[in-house]
């Protein structure tokens, strides 16, 4: 990398990351209570990615409060002010999102030595047996149970979340893998349904505050779900029969949407000609610049779907699909990072969602991970998982202890047998 290029402020990260850890958060993130767990797990995996070691005691009081929100019904609360004595999982207490950021921070604070038993404590058979009551008749799933009823839209964000929660805990009861045959979208990208308009990102978040209401990508997340789907039976992207190859009906069309979220960042005209924040882009198409042009693009910012401004957390959506896809050269590296380090990277550490702004978590973390996504990683991030969106460290840690649970059972379904036998 060159010397003239800029770099990720790493100690001003960790002091950021260290003040979310350890201290009061400001009183914006009062509204996002119920969804507490969803910041701890990125404030954790923050300092995981930078490489942060955690003490013992450390690691055992995030473990300890974390199976306190698990519910005995199955599933995990966001929040302990949704883990009161008495409530059922029944009535909503346990959603997806929380019980998938809970196994990823089981993962991260796994004891060094002992990363399999990770998920020691998880009731793997009640959560299992929650998850499949979430699953709609048509393939889709509810972000909690009501009356026993799966309830929340049909969001691709709950196809991926129980894709992932699936594979980490190993049930491989088979659920229906359409969570994208007919979600596709006349321009390639993908939607909540195929007359919807297709999004790098959906808009309104039912399980987050609107401090963090933009918390997932359509395109990313049903294409990270088919991955995690593959990756039960190690297929390859480009197998035919893997779930990608037989879930995206338009392939050419997906990379091109994709590839098209990359525009040109017009911070200088923004800066001096007094354009306001509606006018932070110049659309253009990277692939038709000359390399004359192309050589004079200092920021590459990206946008979710058409005519949208730059925003931190696109880059991530973007990169982070094409890197499930293989085909991370596609993005502009050198001046997508500039827009990431030179544009929204705050002086304080963290990252804001656009120029000029805060740093808050969700920007903050997903600006780590845009980096770590691009090829070739970013200096000072560990290598990363883009189907889980965590360290590769943690990836491994929980894929060990879904295994460590599911041998688990499978010796004791052997015992079971072998005593019924006996009787």
């Amino acid at each position: 990398m060159a010397s003239s290029e800029p770099s990720l402020k790493t100690e001003k990260h960790v002091k950021y990351w260290k003040r979310c850890h350890s201290t009061f958060l400001p009183s914006n993130y009062t509204s996002g209570d119920s969804t507490r767990l969803t910041l701890g797990s990125f404030i954790i995996c923050a300092l995981d990615l930078l490489s942060v070691p955690f003490e013992k005691e450390s690691r055992r009081s995030i473990r300890e409060w974390v199976l306190a929100l698990q519910h005995p019904d199955g599933g995990f609360c966001g929040s302990p002010t949704h883990s009161l004595p008495g409530w059922q999982a029944g009535q909503g207490t346990a959603n997806l999102a929380a019980t998938y950021f809970a196994l990823v921070l089981l993962g991260a604070v796994a004891e060094p030595g002992a990363e399999q038993l990770a998920f020691a404590r998880v009731r793997r058979a009640s959560l299992l047996r929650w998850l499949r009551k979430l699953q709609r008749a048509d393939g889709s799933f509810g972000q909690n149970l009501w009356d026993g009823e799966p309830t929340g839209g049909k969001d691709m964000r709950h196809s991926y979340l129980a894709s992932c929660i699936r594979w980490m805990l190993r049930g491989w009861e088979n659920p229906k893998q359409d969570v994208d045959v007919d979600k596709m979208t006349y321009d390639g990208g993908f939607a909540e349904s195929s007359q919807n308009e297709s999004h790098g990102m959906y808009l309104r978040s039912k399980l987050s505050a609107p401090l963090l209401s933009l918390v997932a990508g359509y395109v990313y997340c049903a294409v990270a779900a088919l991955a995690m789907l593959d990756r039960q039976t190690n297929a390859s992207p480009d197998d035919a029969s893997s779930a990608i190859s037989r879930g995206i009906q338009d392939r050419p069309g997906l990379t091109k949407f994709l590839a098209f979220r990359q525009f040109a960042y017009a911070a200088e005209q923004e800066e001096h000609e007094g354009h306001n924040d509606d006018s932070n882009f110049v659309e253009t198409k990277l692939g038709s610049l000359t390399l004359e042009e192309e050589g004079r693009c200092a920021h590459v910012g990206f946008n979710g779907r058409w005519n949208k401004k730059a925003d931190t957390c696109y880059c991530w959506w973007v990169a982070g699909t094409l890197a499930l896809l293989g085909q991370q050269d596609l993005v502009n590296k050198t001046p997508s990072r500039r827009f990431i380090l030179e544009i929204t990277q705050h002086q304080i550490g963290g990252f804001s969602k656009a120029a000029g702004g805060p740093p808050d978590i969700f920007h903050s973390y997903l600006g780590l991970t845009s980096l770590a996504a691009m090829k070739g990683g970013e200096p000072g991030l560990k290598d990363f998982d883009a189907g889980l969106c965590c360290s590769k460290n943690i990836a491994t840690t929980v894929e060990r202890a879904g295994k460590y649970l599911w041998d688990e059972c499978v010796e004791e379904a052997a015992r079971n047998n072998e005593k019924s036998g006996t009787e």
